[in-house]
């Protein structure tokens, strides 16, 4: 069935006979254990729509199957049996699958902080094929929209966010779920606080039932911290803290990510280079990792000469998204000359980049 959306109205398109379009992704291409998704900090605003744990779980993923650095191909297949792991259920009702890919097609509204002045409407998909066999099990064919594509592609330079599928599939709170997400983005700072009403909003509690602390800790806070330090390799602690007599803030304490759980020695060495501390570790994030513990030791010296705009979440952050850009640059030149050391190019292109500082 193919669902089309428009602001206005859902339409339904008869069905008809047609040559089936070749998916450019099936499957996830990797076991549950290495599949990643590389998800765009705008879309991080999804947590504030009306979208179900189920919705935001088959969104994640599609993003685990495209290559990020593909637009052309857009379109994914998710095998017989996939989705249903995915959303912890043996089998999924027709009517209730319809319902949820049809939620995936509503306009959303994203907060990009380059649209500050204004607001970012967009469809997430404009196309769905579901299939069912003689098992009741689903294949589900996927395309997001062009209007998505700035959000799911190419993402270098508006910043993202990388964890691993498996992180996600297994919760079963939509709370945890974003308070998980939140944590990952913010782990870069080890221990901080969030005020306790941003807080609530950032996980939609904003009802009379959750304005007590006592009531919000006892009935999401507890629960989270119970489903995200058994079910993912995330683990943290947290903590209120009071003005007066008053809990205002709440403290969160990440420990650790482990992103090599369960990996081998050998795919470990190949996905990630190891980093003696969390701001090199998460600057080299910007850099795809592609640069060893030496190199970023010289990186992250310059970037503590050089004066940036601010950032929110503080100054380790406008570094990392300064840095990103770079990359951008340097994978640019790389498409367009022919480049011997990238290091010292890159290097050089920071150097650069201070100088230019200085003489204005």
């Amino acid at each position: 069935m193919i669902l089309c959306y428009n602001i206005i109205e859902v339409i339904i398109m008869p069905k008809r006979n047609k040559i089936p379009p070749v998916p450019d992704y099936e499957g996830t291409g990797n076991s549950l254990e290495k599949a990643y998704i590389q998800k765009a900090r705008p879309l991080q605003s999804l947590s504030e729509t009306d979208l179900t744990l189920p919705e935001l779980k088959i969104l994640d993923a599609y993003l685990a199957r495209i290559n990020s650095h593909n637009p052309d191909k857009r379109t994914v297949k998710l095998e017989k049996g996939e989705l249903e792991r995915y959303l912890g259920v043996s089998r999924i009702l027709k009517d209730d699958l319809n319902k949820r890919l049809r939620h995936l097609f509503q306009v959303i509204e994203v907060k990009d902080e380059n649209k500050r002045k204004g607001f970012k409407l967009i469809n997430l998909f404009e196309e769905a094929d579901a299939e069912q066999d003689e098992n009741g099990l689903w294949q589900v064919t996927l395309t997001c929209t062009p209007s998505a594509r700035e959000y799911v592609f190419n993402i270098d330079n508006i910043g993202y966010l990388r964890y691993r599928l498996k992180n996600v599939i297994y919760l079963t709170s939509r709370y945890s779920y974003i308070l998980f997400l939140y944590l990952v983005d913010n782990r870069f700072r080890k221990s901080w606080t969030i005020n306790l009403v941003e807080l609530r909003d950032l996980l939609n509690c904003t009802a009379d039932t959750y304005s007590q602390y006592y009531r919000f800790n006892d009935l999401i806070l507890k629960k989270c911290f119970k489903e995200i330090n058994e079910k993912t390799d995330l683990k943290y602690t947290y903590e209120p803290v009071k003005k007066g007599r008053k809990v205002s803030d709440i403290r969160f304490t990440v420990e650790t990510l482990s992103d090599n759980a369960q990996l081998t020695f050998d795919e470990v060495v190949e996905q990630e280079q190891p980093y003696s501390s969390e701001p090199i570790e998460f600057l080299a994030g910007a850099c795809d990792n592609s640069f060893s513990e030496e190199e970023m030791q010289v990186i992250f010296s310059i970037l503590t000469t050089k004066d940036l705009p601010a950032h929110q979440h503080g100054v380790q952050m406008a570094r990392y998204h300064f840095l990103m850009q770079q990359y951008a640059e340097l994978k640019r030149q790389e498409s367009l000359q022919s480049i011997k050391n990238r290091f010292s190019y890159f290097k050089a292109m920071l150097e650069n980049e201070r100088r230019k500082e200085k003489e204005q």
